[in-house]
Protein backbone atom coordinates (compact mmCIF):
# COMPACT_ATOMS: atom_id res chain seq x y z
CA UNK A 1 0.00 0.00 0.00
CA UNK A 2 1.54 3.33 -0.95
CA UNK A 3 1.72 6.55 1.29
CA UNK A 4 3.05 9.83 1.20
CA UNK A 5 5.48 11.20 3.55
CA UNK A 6 3.49 13.75 5.38
CA UNK A 7 4.55 17.22 6.27
CA UNK A 8 5.14 16.24 9.88
CA UNK A 9 7.05 12.99 8.76
CA UNK A 10 9.61 15.06 6.76
CA UNK A 11 10.56 17.78 9.49
CA UNK A 12 11.68 14.65 11.48
CA UNK A 13 13.39 13.27 9.01
CA UNK A 14 15.53 16.52 7.99
CA UNK A 15 16.97 16.17 11.14
CA UNK A 16 18.68 13.32 9.81
CA UNK A 17 19.69 15.01 6.37
CA UNK A 18 16.22 14.56 4.52
CA UNK A 19 16.49 17.13 2.05
CA UNK A 20 12.19 18.52 2.00
CA UNK A 21 12.63 20.13 -0.82
CA UNK A 22 14.37 19.89 -4.67
CA UNK A 23 17.82 21.43 -4.32
CA UNK A 24 19.03 24.12 -6.25
CA UNK A 25 20.43 23.13 -9.53
CA UNK A 26 24.43 23.62 -8.94
CA UNK A 27 24.27 21.95 -5.57
CA UNK A 28 23.15 18.93 -7.23
CA UNK A 29 24.64 15.59 -7.52
CA UNK A 30 23.51 12.77 -9.35
CA UNK A 31 23.57 10.37 -7.11
CA UNK A 32 23.04 6.84 -9.81
CA UNK A 33 27.35 6.76 -11.23
CA UNK A 34 28.16 6.18 -6.98
CA UNK A 35 27.40 2.52 -7.59
CA UNK A 36 29.94 1.63 -10.76
CA UNK A 37 33.43 1.57 -9.74
CA UNK A 38 34.93 3.92 -12.29
CA UNK A 39 32.46 6.66 -11.82
CA UNK A 40 33.10 6.66 -8.07
CA UNK A 41 36.95 6.67 -8.35
CA UNK A 42 36.34 9.74 -10.43
CA UNK A 43 34.57 11.30 -8.19
CA UNK A 44 36.32 10.57 -5.10
CA UNK A 45 39.55 12.38 -6.88
CA UNK A 46 37.35 16.12 -7.03
CA UNK A 47 36.04 14.97 -3.83
CA UNK A 48 39.43 14.40 -1.94
CA UNK A 49 40.27 17.83 -3.92
CA UNK A 50 37.90 19.56 -1.71
CA UNK A 51 38.63 17.22 1.72
CA UNK A 52 42.37 17.53 1.51
CA UNK A 53 42.85 14.11 2.15
CA UNK A 54 46.37 12.28 2.53
CA UNK A 55 45.12 9.28 0.05
CA UNK A 56 41.90 7.49 -1.82
CA UNK A 57 41.56 5.31 1.15
CA UNK A 58 41.01 8.65 3.82
CA UNK A 59 38.18 10.11 1.50
CA UNK A 60 36.67 6.90 0.76
CA UNK A 61 35.90 5.96 4.24
CA UNK A 62 34.88 9.82 4.54
CA UNK A 63 32.57 9.43 1.69
CA UNK A 64 30.93 6.52 3.71
CA UNK A 65 30.40 7.65 6.58
CA UNK A 66 28.79 10.76 4.95
CA UNK A 67 26.51 7.91 3.23
CA UNK A 68 25.26 6.10 6.62
CA UNK A 69 23.60 8.90 6.85
CA UNK A 70 21.07 7.58 4.47
CA UNK A 71 20.48 4.60 6.13
CA UNK A 72 19.90 6.70 9.52
CA UNK A 73 16.55 8.32 7.95
CA UNK A 74 15.95 5.39 6.30
CA UNK A 75 15.33 3.14 9.05
CA UNK A 76 14.16 5.93 11.29
CA UNK A 77 11.11 6.35 8.47
CA UNK A 78 10.47 2.25 8.91
CA UNK A 79 10.74 2.02 12.14
CA UNK A 80 8.79 5.14 13.68
CA UNK A 81 6.89 5.52 10.45
CA UNK A 82 6.22 2.01 9.41
CA UNK A 83 6.59 3.28 5.87
CA UNK A 84 9.67 2.25 3.40
CA UNK A 85 11.35 4.66 2.08
CA UNK A 86 12.52 4.00 -1.96
CA UNK A 87 16.36 4.49 -2.26
CA UNK A 88 17.10 2.91 -5.16
CA UNK A 89 19.79 5.20 -6.50
CA UNK A 90 17.93 6.44 -9.46
CA UNK A 91 14.96 8.26 -7.31
CA UNK A 92 18.31 9.91 -5.13
CA UNK A 93 20.10 13.30 -5.51
CA UNK A 94 22.39 14.47 -3.28
CA UNK A 95 22.29 17.97 -2.42
CA UNK A 96 26.01 19.36 -1.92
CA UNK A 97 26.76 20.67 1.43
CA UNK A 98 29.26 22.32 3.44
CA UNK A 99 28.94 23.50 7.14
CA UNK A 100 31.41 24.81 9.41
CA UNK A 101 33.88 23.21 7.00
CA UNK A 102 32.87 19.80 7.22
CA UNK A 103 31.17 18.31 3.60
CA UNK A 104 27.65 17.11 4.88
CA UNK A 105 24.94 16.32 2.22
CA UNK A 106 21.67 15.71 2.11
CA UNK A 107 19.35 13.09 0.54
CA UNK A 108 16.95 14.18 -1.40
CA UNK A 109 13.97 11.70 -3.00
CA UNK A 110 12.66 12.77 -6.81
CA UNK A 111 9.68 10.43 -5.31
CA UNK A 112 8.86 10.30 -1.77
CA UNK A 113 5.64 7.44 -2.13
CA UNK A 114 6.53 4.71 0.56
CA UNK A 115 5.37 1.53 1.21
CA UNK A 116 3.76 1.56 3.87
CA UNK A 117 3.99 -1.89 6.36
CA UNK A 118 0.87 -4.06 5.71
CA UNK A 119 -1.12 -4.86 8.99
CA UNK A 120 -0.46 -8.38 10.60
CA UNK A 121 2.99 -8.61 8.32
CA UNK A 122 5.82 -6.76 9.42
CA UNK A 123 8.13 -9.38 9.42
CA UNK A 124 7.86 -10.33 6.11
CA UNK A 125 7.30 -6.72 5.24
CA UNK A 126 10.57 -5.22 7.43
CA UNK A 127 12.91 -8.20 5.58
CA UNK A 128 11.84 -6.85 2.71
CA UNK A 129 12.69 -3.01 3.66
CA UNK A 130 16.16 -4.25 5.04
CA UNK A 131 17.05 -5.83 2.09
CA UNK A 132 15.78 -3.01 -0.41
CA UNK A 133 18.31 -0.36 1.41
CA UNK A 134 21.16 -3.09 2.11
CA UNK A 135 21.17 -4.67 -1.66
CA UNK A 136 20.29 -2.19 -3.95
CA UNK A 137 21.87 0.90 -2.58
CA UNK A 138 24.43 0.21 0.38
CA UNK A 139 25.84 -3.42 -0.70
CA UNK A 140 26.62 -1.44 -4.14
CA UNK A 141 27.89 2.16 -3.44
CA UNK A 142 30.65 -0.21 -1.11
CA UNK A 143 31.61 -2.62 -3.75
CA UNK A 144 32.32 0.28 -6.02
CA UNK A 145 33.95 2.36 -3.26
CA UNK A 146 36.34 -0.18 -2.40
CA UNK A 147 36.90 -1.50 -5.68
CA UNK A 148 38.12 2.05 -6.77
CA UNK A 149 40.04 3.27 -3.31
CA UNK A 150 41.12 -0.43 -2.62
CA UNK A 151 39.75 0.08 1.44
CA UNK A 152 38.69 -2.44 3.41
CA UNK A 153 34.66 -3.48 3.26
CA UNK A 154 35.36 -4.25 7.02
CA UNK A 155 35.96 -0.29 7.34
CA UNK A 156 33.46 0.73 5.62
CA UNK A 157 30.86 -1.71 6.91
CA UNK A 158 31.70 -0.35 10.54
CA UNK A 159 31.45 3.10 9.10
CA UNK A 160 27.88 2.79 8.56
CA UNK A 161 27.36 0.25 11.77
CA UNK A 162 28.20 3.10 14.12
CA UNK A 163 25.42 5.08 12.70
CA UNK A 164 23.08 2.24 13.10
CA UNK A 165 23.78 1.53 16.78
CA UNK A 166 23.75 5.31 17.31
CA UNK A 167 20.20 5.07 16.11
CA UNK A 168 18.47 2.52 17.80
CA UNK A 169 20.70 2.94 20.81
CA UNK A 170 20.51 6.60 21.52
CA UNK A 171 17.42 8.27 19.37
CA UNK A 172 14.79 5.56 19.21
CA UNK A 173 14.98 3.91 22.41
CA UNK A 174 14.14 7.42 24.00
CA UNK A 175 11.11 7.72 21.92
CA UNK A 176 7.98 9.08 23.63
CA UNK A 177 5.45 6.51 21.44
CA UNK A 178 5.81 2.82 23.55
CA UNK A 179 4.99 1.59 20.16
CA UNK A 180 7.77 2.88 18.36
CA UNK A 181 10.12 1.96 21.22
CA UNK A 182 8.81 -1.17 21.32
CA UNK A 183 9.43 -1.57 17.30
CA UNK A 184 12.67 -0.24 17.39
CA UNK A 185 14.07 -3.00 19.97
CA UNK A 186 12.42 -5.51 18.03
CA UNK A 187 14.43 -4.06 14.82
CA UNK A 188 17.37 -3.66 16.08
CA UNK A 189 17.25 -7.07 17.24
CA UNK A 190 16.61 -8.43 14.03
CA UNK A 191 19.35 -6.30 12.07
CA UNK A 192 21.83 -7.28 14.84
CA UNK A 193 20.88 -10.73 15.75
CA UNK A 194 18.68 -12.68 13.15
CA UNK A 195 19.41 -11.24 9.92
CA UNK A 196 21.18 -13.09 7.36
CA UNK A 197 24.39 -12.14 5.22
CA UNK A 198 22.22 -12.24 2.34
CA UNK A 199 20.25 -9.37 3.47
CA UNK A 200 22.97 -7.44 3.02
CA UNK A 201 24.75 -8.61 0.42
CA UNK A 202 26.87 -11.30 -0.82
CA UNK A 203 27.89 -12.03 2.72
CA UNK A 204 27.56 -15.61 4.14
CA UNK A 205 27.04 -13.63 7.87
CA UNK A 206 25.70 -10.44 8.92
CA UNK A 207 28.34 -7.78 8.16
CA UNK A 208 27.09 -5.42 11.01
CA UNK A 209 26.38 -7.96 13.60
CA UNK A 210 30.45 -8.20 15.06
CA UNK A 211 30.61 -4.36 15.60
CA UNK A 212 28.01 -4.32 18.44
CA UNK A 213 30.58 -5.25 21.28
CA UNK A 214 29.98 -4.41 24.71
CA UNK A 215 30.73 -0.97 25.56
CA UNK A 216 33.73 -0.23 27.53
CA UNK A 217 34.08 2.41 30.57
CA UNK A 218 36.85 5.47 29.53
CA UNK A 219 38.51 7.13 32.83
CA UNK A 220 39.30 10.10 31.01
CA UNK A 221 35.94 10.49 29.55
CA UNK A 222 33.73 8.59 32.74
CA UNK A 223 31.68 7.62 30.47
CA UNK A 224 31.25 4.44 28.83
CA UNK A 225 31.89 3.85 24.45
CA UNK A 226 32.45 1.10 22.19
CA UNK A 227 35.42 0.84 20.44
CA UNK A 228 35.66 0.58 17.05
CA UNK A 229 37.41 -2.56 15.75
CA UNK A 230 38.78 -0.33 12.70
CA UNK A 231 40.08 2.78 11.94
CA UNK A 232 37.95 5.91 9.84
CA UNK A 233 41.71 7.48 8.99
CA UNK A 234 39.49 10.56 9.89
CA UNK A 235 42.59 11.77 12.15
CA UNK A 236 44.73 12.10 8.38
CA UNK A 237 42.47 15.43 7.29
CA UNK A 238 44.43 18.11 7.49
CA UNK A 239 41.24 20.20 9.20
CA UNK A 240 41.19 17.26 11.99
CA UNK A 241 44.25 16.03 13.08
CA UNK A 242 42.47 14.47 15.52
CA UNK A 243 41.53 11.23 16.82
CA UNK A 244 37.93 9.52 17.26
CA UNK A 245 36.81 8.97 20.53
CA UNK A 246 36.75 5.24 19.80
CA UNK A 247 39.16 4.96 17.66
CA UNK A 248 41.07 1.69 18.44
CA UNK A 249 44.40 3.09 17.70
CA UNK A 250 44.03 5.36 20.98
CA UNK A 251 41.69 2.53 23.07
CA UNK A 252 44.08 0.29 23.58
CA UNK A 253 41.76 -2.39 21.12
Amino acid sequence: MKRELTATEMAILANYRFVVSEPDKEVQIDFRPFTDAAAMGEYLEKFNEGLKAPDAKTAASVFMKRHAFLAVLYLYSMTAFNKRLDVSPENIILADAIKDGLWLPGFYLKHKSTELCPSGQREEWRREAIRHLFLDNLSPVMDAISKSAKISKMILWENVAVYIFWLYEKILSQAEDHEVKERAQEDFSFLIETATGKLFGRYHSNPIAGFHTEPVYQEESDTYIRIRKTCCFSYLLKDKGSYCKTCPRICGA
